[in-house]
C-alpha cells in the first residue's frame, strides 16, 4: 500500500503521534516516506517531530508557493509537509482548495515509497477527499467506550463512500497486548456482523510513559525510544502498512528481521528478549 490515511472517530486517541512513529519506523527500513499533515488549520506533526517550518502549507495556499518548498526532513528520517499554526487560509479553505492540495501531493508523492496522510478527527468534508486518494485507512482508537463507538461510526461512513477501501484497526493506550487483541476482536466482530465487511487488525499499542516524555521533548517516540514497549508494538503496524506479515498471519519472524535494527520479535520484556532473539 502506497498511500495511507490515518484517521480516528474522535480526537485525543494519539493518532498524530502514531502517524509520526509509523513513518519513522518505515523510514528506518530504508524506505522513502512522506508524512502529510492533513489536519488543515490544526497541525501537530511538526511539533511531534521537533522541526521548524520555514515554509508551510499556509505559504503554499496564500502565496502560491510550490509544494516542494514546504517539505522538511525530520530527525526521525521521514519527510514532512505541515500547515503551520494560525493560518486562516487553511482554516477556511474550501473543497476546491483542498482538492488542489491533494492533487499536488499525489503528483509530488510519486517519488516516495509511502505517503501517509494524518487526517483530522472524525469523518467529514475535510477528511473524505484524502480517503478518496488513499489505498487504505488506518483507524486509530482507544479502549474507551466512546472511542470504540465513534470508530464503528467512522468506518461505516467511510465504506458508504468508498466500499472497496482497505481498513486496518490500531488500538492505542492499552494496558496489555492481550487487552488490545480482545478489543480488536470485539470491534472486528461487530463490524463483520453489521457491515458484512472485514476490518483488519493492524496491531495494538501499550500505554508507555515514553510517549508523553517524547511529546514534551518534541521527539518522535519510536525514534527516540526504539526499544520501548509502544515502539515495539508499532513495528506490527508499520509492517501492515508496508504489506508485510504481522503476527496475526504469521507467528514466525525471520532471523534477519530479529537482528535488523529494532525490527525484532515484540515481547513484554523488550531489551532482554531482543538480545536473546539475536
Amino acid at each position: 500500500m502506497k498511500t495511507i490515511a490515518v484517521i480516528s472517530g474522535k480526537g485525543g486517541v494519539g493518532k498524530s503521534a502514531l502517524a509520526c512513529s509509523v513513518a519513522s519506523i518505515i523510514a528506518r527500513d530504508e524506505k522513502k516516506v512522506l508524512l502529510f499533515d492533513a489536519n488543515l488549520g490544526f497541525p501537530n506533526c511538526d511539533v511531534y517531530s521537533g522541526v521548524e517550518l520555514a515554509c508551510t502549507l499556509g505559504h503554499v495556499v496564500r502565496d502560491n508557493r510550490e509544494l516542494r518548498d514546504s517539505v522538511v526532513i525530520t530527525p526521525a528520517g521521514f519527510d514532512l509537509i505541515s500547515g503551520g499554526s494560525g493560518w486562516k487560509e487553511l482554516a477556511l479553505i474550501d473543497s476546491a482548495g483542498i482538492q488542489k492540495l491533494i492533487d499536488s501531493v499525489v503528483e509530488f508523492g510519486k517519488v516516495y515509497d509511502h505517503v501517509i496522510f494524518d487526517c483530522g478527527a472524525g469523518i467529514g468534508e475535510r477528511v473524505l477527499p484524502f480517503l478518496n486518494v488513499s489505498d487504505a485507512a488506518m483507524l486509530v482508537t482507544s479502549g474507551e467506550a466512546t472511542s470504540l463507538m465513534d470508530s464503528y461510526a467512522a468506518i461505516k461512513n467511510i465504506w458508504e463512500v468508498k466500499p472497496d477501501l482497505v481498513a486496518g484497526l490500531v488500538v492505542n493506550h492499552v494496558a496489555s497486548l492481550a487487552q488490545g487483541k480482545a478489543l480488536g476482536k470485539d470491534i472486528k466482530g461487530i463490524v463483520g456482523q453489521f457491515l458484512s465487511k472485514e476490518l483488519q487488525m493492524w496491531g495494538s499499542v501499550r500505554h508507555d510513559g515514553n510517549v508523553l516524555k517524547s511529546c514534551a521533548e518534541r521527539r518522535v517516540f519510536a525514534h527516540a525510544h526504539q526499544l520501548s514497549p509502544a515502539s515495539q508494538d508499532l513495528i506490527d503496524v508499520a509492517n501492515a502498512v508496508q504489506g508485510l506479515e504481522t503476527p496475526e498471519v504469521a507467528e514466525e519472524i525471520s532471523m534477519l528481521s530479529k537482528i535488523k535494527s529494532v525490527f525484532g520479535k515484540k515481547t513484554e520484556d523488550d531489551e532482554t528478549e531482543l538480545v536473546q532473539a539475536a
